[in-house]
């Protein structure tokens, strides 16, 4: 028995593993050198053919209800109720809305909702700053703001 083969394979193996590493090393220097000119070339930048125009400017944003509400500043759930109802008219051109549409703006405003909504609407209709409207929405009765309502909630409730 020689002692030679199994170290004669084990040197074979060794090498091979070598030379393999060596060649993985070269293909990470090329890459790494690839990468290093690209990062170094400076970018081609070509010109419009035609000018472009500056974008237009945004139109304003329209306020949030929980903006508007704050900015309206009303003291009372009545007031409260009026201030979404022209918030609903105004800003998300609603012809008109129910009850269930000021509850909703109530929740968005993050105001706690009155236990009778509809009551807080006919106090507003009483007072003469809404109005229903012949047509009903969504199978409920409708309303709108008067004039007067518009008034008072444009001068902050003064």
């Amino acid at each position: 028995m020689s002692d030679e083969s199994p170290f004669a394979k084990l040197e074979a193996l060794l090498k091979n593993h070598e030379d393999r590493i060596r060649s993985l090393e070269q293909r990470l220097k090329e890459t790494e050198r690839r990468e290093k000119e690209k990062v170094e070339a400076p970018p081609v930048v070509h010109a419009p053919a035609t000018p472009v125009a500056p974008a237009p400017p945004a139109a304003p944003k329209a306020p949030s209800i929980r903006q508007f509400m704050v900015e309206k500043a009303p003291t009372d759930d009545v007031q409260r109720t009026l201030v979404i109802g022209y918030f609903i008219e105004k800003h998300a051109e609603g012809k008109s809305f129910n009850a269930k549409d000021i509850e909703k703006g109530f929740v968005e405003a993050r105001e706690k909702v009155p236990g009778n909504v509809s009551d807080k609407v006919l106090k507003n209709v009483w007072k003469g700053t809404m109005m229903q409207v012949q047509e009903d929405k969504d199978g409920m009765k409708a309303y709108v703001l008067t004039n007067a309502g518009t008034k008072l909630v444009d001068n902050g409730f003064k």
